[in-house]
């Protein structure tokens, strides 16, 4: 057998195995048969070239004995009687100081050759790190929290100061005093009943209160969703417990936002458009003043706090009293935190508000004459059947509910010309 030969071929088969590893190692998106594969790859090249140099050493080894049989000297015995007899003239020699002239020549063939070290051994030795997929990145796992990461929703402001009805059934009607009376002199407190100073035995002047009716509809609030079987097997995040906590916050969402801003027509109607809402006109268009603030307050009735646009913040923060007072401000430094009542009344930011500058940025209201209709609280449903041909499953989520002020329009003190309302808005526009 020739042993360099077999050695020369072990290498070759080595370098071509990896330099197929290698090209593995480069793909950025490689599949897990790939990288299997790659793996299986460099043991078989570590095995190659041990194999190898296993062969090398053995090779050296024959070439030592085979020059050391075959060296003559002048004095003493020229050859070696039998193989026992050199490699005991070796020891002698290496370990004990004897000499053995037979022993002419010691060549040490210890180094391995240098297309080896240049090859072989500079591969062998490079440090493992795990930055690098083929040095060691393939091996460590991606860890995966079970959380989920979420900006959580703003607290509810209308609902939970507003007044809650029970509804048992689709529609609700509830009898209201009538107190739109416009006339001078007469208060519209008491629906219609007017009392009359008389004398003894006179005449009486008859009066009756008046009534109205408020209906309450349920309007229907859906959200729907569908996920795969498999996700709900194998998702980190329990779907089911995820889903009902987005379908409850975002149907809240859209009910605070129909409170607000709704139109009535098949969802509930809003304080903006309310007729019972007092619209103040601005002084300055595009922005709130103190005079704004001050006008709104003239016109508001009951506890009420202020829902504002955030997009109103700086307009609050530069709000600067008359020149006859400049010190006369909402926020006296910069240091600080903010204020949280504006007279004496509990600021809220109310994503739901329009934009600085359009009719409602800023509400004053007193929310318990707001009524809320809970005809259906959220309900939460699944079903497997409605596609199941495609291993999907339905999430449904319906909420029924209706909302509205209960003053048909603003009430008119007896001057006959100030007008109050639970519920004042910041017109676009200028004008009262």
């Amino acid at each position: 057998m020739n042993l360099s030969t077999s050695q020369t071929d072990l290498l070759a088969a080595a370098s071509l195995k990896m330099a197929e590893a290698e090209a593995l190692a480069a793909k950025t998106d490689a599949s897990g048969e790939e990288n299997a594969k790659f793996l299986a790859l460099v043991v078989e090249v570590k095995a190659l070239r041990e194999k190898a140099a296993a062969i090398g050493d053995l090779e050296r080894s024959r070439q030592d004995l085979l020059t050391m049989g075959q060296t003559k000297s002048a004095p003493g015995p020229k050859t070696w009687k039998s193989l026992g007899e050199m490699l005991t003239g070796v020891h002698a020699a290496s370990f004990k100081g004897r000499y053995d002239p037979r022993l002419t020549s010691f060549q040490d063939n210890s180094e391995p050759p240098t297309q080896m070290k240049e090859g072989w051994e500079s591969k062998e030795t490079k440090d493992l790190v795990e930055n690098v997929g083929a040095s060691g990145g393939f091996l460590v796992p991606v860890e995966q929290r079970a959380e989920l990461l979420k900006l959580p929703a703003p607290d509810l402001q209308v609902r939970p100061r507003a007044t809650i009805v029970p509804m048992r059934r689709r529609q609700i009607q509830w009898p209201v005093l009538d107190q739109t009376n416009t006339t001078a002199g007469r208060p519209a407190w008491f629906g219609g009943v007017l009392g009359h100073w008389t004398e003894e035995a006179a005449y009486k002047d008859e009066s009756d209160p008046q009534f109205r009716q408020i209906n309450l509809v349920a309007h229907k609030l859906v959200c729907l969703t569908e996920a795969s079987d498999e996700l709900l097997e194998d998702s980190a995040v329990s779907l089911e417990a995820l889903l009902s906590q987005l379908f409850t916050g975002s149907i809240s969402w859209y009910e605070e936002e129909a409170f607000i801003n709704g139109t009535g027509a098949g969802q509930p109607m809003g304080i903006i458009g309310a007729p019972g809402t007092f619209a103040q006109g601005r002084a300055v268009v595009g922005a709130i003043g103190l005079v704004d603030i001050i006008n709104m307050l003239e016109h508001s009735y009951g506890n009420p706090v202020w829902f504002i646009t955030k997009s109103a913040l700086p307009s609050l923060l530069q709000l600067n009293g008359p020149a006859g007072n400049p010190s006369y401000v909402f926020i006296p430094n910069a240091r600080d935190g903010m204020p949280g009542t504006l007279f004496g009344y509990p600021v809220f930011y109310n994503e739901h508000c329009p934009l600085l500058g359009n009719r409602g940025d800023i509400i004053l209201a007193d929310c318990r004459y707001y009524l809320v209709g809970d005809r259906q609280a959220t309900t939460i449903d699944a079903s497997k059947h409605y596609k199941f041909r495609y291993d999907l499953t339905t999430w449904r989520a319906v909420h029924r509910v209706d909302g509205q002020e209960w003053l048909s329009q603003p009430l008119r003190l007896s001057d006959g010309t100030t007008q109050i309302s639970p519920f004042v808005i910041l017109d676009a526009a200028t004008g009262s």
